[in-house]
Parts: structure tokens; sequence; C-alpha cells
């Protein structure tokens, strides 16, 4: 019970908080003056333990790519991935409708992979990932999480990607790993340095919780029933969450499909070995908001979806998607970097100045860099030339500073519209320019 309460105080001591000085005394009339009206976005989730499975050849139904409107981000979040191909192939079905990823990062087999729009892209900053190592101690990253933060609109999001403690009987584990997680994510960010206190929390993954007090015979019958409510009633997540010892404040969609796990890979037949272990809702999707308001923006989450895919069934889980809006600032607060081009269309045979104002909470690092991409450039490694930024510090936030692009780096490049991107060391993007054309 001490470890259950170690994890419920986590939880609760960090529901409030108190933060963001562009939006300190702003009455409603200027808050609108500054950052525009109050808007509503959506983020696309999918959890997937892949089982060590290649991707498919096909994600139309997994992204659901014939919606409309599509959302303006994506994160999708795998476990058990064994093969790298996965984060190309994701990539490929998304470049049709004008993604570009922001990052990725990997743990082992747990892939968490995050996309905005490209309409979107001058509303991002200050992205960031970090890991959680829970198998065997800590020590192994068979087990934990992989997350992703960034600074959207003017609000702060993060998407956490975990898998958990396998086994019916593991539900402390499963409790002190997500404690592992909550304790050891950190930021650079000063106002949002660990989890709870992004705006927006988006939790999800394999977390392997069980379904108690019922047989493998039982669990079918109320499945062909679909008695998913009598099932819901004895899973294990929901019982730590109603006597809050987890995820207090946390909200999850009505589940209206059957148990994800398991299932003999390549069929829709639930676990038909000696084993038969009993069929569970392992995968899953949470969300938190703060009951905070910046000027006269209220923070508010909704879910607009929450739904498993039994098309798929290469693996012994069915994946999970929700799709959940939530509200935003019109304008976003000014970028991190604002680039001031004198000159929009360059002759690639002279060389060009590129200038910048840099926002003074914003610190500059050594490592740097504005690369300069095609228009229609979907990930930050794909770029054409680069050079480092000036990390010298302004005069002042309205005084900008200066780089040159020489014709040299400028000799090979095709005639067409190009975009320049500044970008920490760990390809964080702080500013998004204007289209180039260079003839």
């Amino acid at each position: 019970m001490a470890l259950w309460n170690s994890v419920s105080d986590v939880f609760t001591s960090l529901t409030t908080h108190i933060r963001r000085f562009a939006y300190d005394d702003s009455t409603p009339t200027d808050f609108n003056k500054r950052f525009g009206n109050v808007t509503v976005v959506s983020i696309y989730l999918v959890t997937w333990n892949v089982n060590g499975k290649p991707p498919p050849s096909d994600f139309t139904d997994l992204l659901q790519l014939n919606r409309n409107p599509l959302p303006e981000i994506y994160c999708i979040g795998l476990q058990e991935m064994g093969v790298q191909s996965w984060e190309s192939a994701l990539m490929t079905a998304l470049k049709p409708f004008d993604y570009v990823k922001i990052k990725s990062r990997q743990l082992v087999g747990i892939l968490t992979i995050m996309f905005v729009h490209r309409n979107c892209l001058q509303h991002v900053t200050s992205v960031e990932s970090e890991l959680t190592r829970s198998g065997l101690a800590g020590f192994y990253g068979n087990k934990g999480a992989a997350s992703i933060r960034m600074d959207f609109m003017g609000m702060n999001l993060i998407v956490v990607n975990c898998h958990l403690a396998a086994h019916m009987e593991n539900v402390a584990e499963r409790l002190n790993n997500i404690d592992q997680i909550l304790s050891t994510q950190q930021f650079r960010d000063p106002d949002t340095d660990n989890i709870l206190d992004h705006d927006y929390i988006f939790w999800m993954g394999d977390m392997n919780f069980r379904i108690e007090e019922t047989t493998y015979e039982k669990a079918l019958e109320l499945i062909d029933l679909r008695n998913f409510k009598k099932l819901y009633r004895n899973d294990q997540l929901y019982i730590a969450i109603q006597e809050g010892l987890i995820f207090d404040m946390f909200q999850e969609g009505t589940i209206t499909f059957p148990p994800t796990y398991k299932f003999d890979p390549g069929t829709d037949k639930y676990d038909s070995s000696a084993k038969r272990r009993i069929p569970a809702y392992c995968d899953r999707i949470l969300y938190h908001f703060h009951d905070t308001a910046y000027g006269n923006l209220k923070l508010q989450a909704k879910l607009i979806e929450y739904i498993c895919h039994p098309h798929y069934k290469m693996s012994d889980h069915k994946p999970v998607s929700a799709i959940i809006s939530f509200k935003a600032i019109s304008k976003g607060t000014i970028n991190l970097i604002t680039f001031r081009l004198p000159n929009k269309v360059w002759n690639k045979k002279k060389e060009e100045t590129v200038s910048y104002l840099v926002r003074k909470d914003f610190r500059m690092n050594s490592g740097d860099w504005i690369g300069l991409f095609k228009e229609d450039f979907q990930d930050f490694d794909s770029f054409v030339t680069y050079v480092w930024a000036n990390t010298k510090t302004p005069l002042s936030p309205s005084h900008p500073v200066s780089v040159h692009f020489s014709s040299f780096q400028q000799m090979g490049l095709s005639a067409g519209k190009y975009v320049l991107c500044y970008l920490t060391k760990k390809a964080s993007l702080c500013g998004v320019s204007p289209l180039i054309e260079i003839v």
C-alpha cells in the first residue's frame, strides 16, 4: 500500500499549477489582442504492441486517412517493435497528407513518433523527448516509456508511450513502473520540467493491466454477448483508478470494443494455446488537462473517438486509437526564433543574408543550426544545406542576429521553393521562415 500511496501522491500534488509568464495579468481583451481567439485542434493517438512484426501495407484504417478534416497532430506509440521499417512506413503513409515528422524516440522496442501538419509548423517549438528504462530493475529497456513533448499553439503537451510489466499478478510492479516514469523524466523548460506540469497530458501504451475475477471461458462468453462493461469492472487499471491509486484526474473514454489481447497472430481468435490467457484490455489511452485558465482561454480537452482496429491481425494485440480535441490559441505565442528575410527570392550565385529575432527567454547553444529545406520536406534530416546559428547574445529582443548562406552552399540546388528551420543540436524546432524562392 505504501507504494500505491506514493504513486497517488505524485499525481494529486501536481493536479494544479500556475505558470506561463507570457499570459500573466492578461485581461480577456488584452489576451485576444495579443494571442488571437481561442481555437480547437485535435490529436490522433495510436498505441499498438506489434509483437515484432513488420508494418502493414496499408495504414488507411489505422490512421483513418479518409477522415475529413484530418487532425493537426498524429502521435503513434509502438511496443515490441522488432524491425526498423515502421518509422519510414508511417512517414510514407502520411506524406501525401502533408505531415512532417517532428520527433521520434525509441527505447529498444518502444517507439514514439510525432507528426504535425505542415500548416501548423509555425506553431511548434521546444520539442523534447525522454526515456525511462523499467525492465530488469531499470537497467534494460524492454519495458519503460518514450515520451515526446512540445509547445503547440501557445499550449504545451506531452505524449507518454509506455510498456509496463506483464502478467496478471504484477499490478504493484506496473504501478511502480508508472511511478518511475513520472519521477525520472525531466525536461529543460522550467515551466514544464516534469510530465504532470504540462497543459495537456496524453498517456498511452501496452499497460498490461489484466481482468480479474473471471475465467477464460467466462470472458469469452461476455465478449460474445458484447458485455464489455462487466469485463471492464474487473479491469485492474479501472480498479486502481477508482481506488485513487493512480492516474488521479485522468480520463479514459468508454470502452465499447472487445479486449485487445491476446490473439492468435493472423486471426481474430483469442489465445488457443495451452496457457489460454484471459483476454484483457492491455492497450489503453488516457488523457488529462489542468483546471487552469490563461486570459480568455480555459483549458479543455474532449474525447471524440476511442476505438480498436480489428482489421489488423498480424500481432497478438489489436491497435487502439483515440481522437482528442483540445483548446489552444489561434496565433500561438511569440516564436523562440522569428526570421526576418530581407530577400525572399535568392540568387544561388550570390551570398544571402538571413536575420532572425531571438525571444528573450530562449537560451541559444553552440550546437544550434539553421537548415535549408525544400518546401515539401518531411523530417529534419532532409535538409539540403545548413549553417551554424550565430549564438552571440543579441543586444535586445528587437535587435536581429544574422548569418550568411554562401553561393557555394547554394550552388548545387535546383530552382524552387525552400524554407529555413532553426533547430537545436537535438533537432528541436525553434522557428520556421516564410517560403524562399531560389532561382
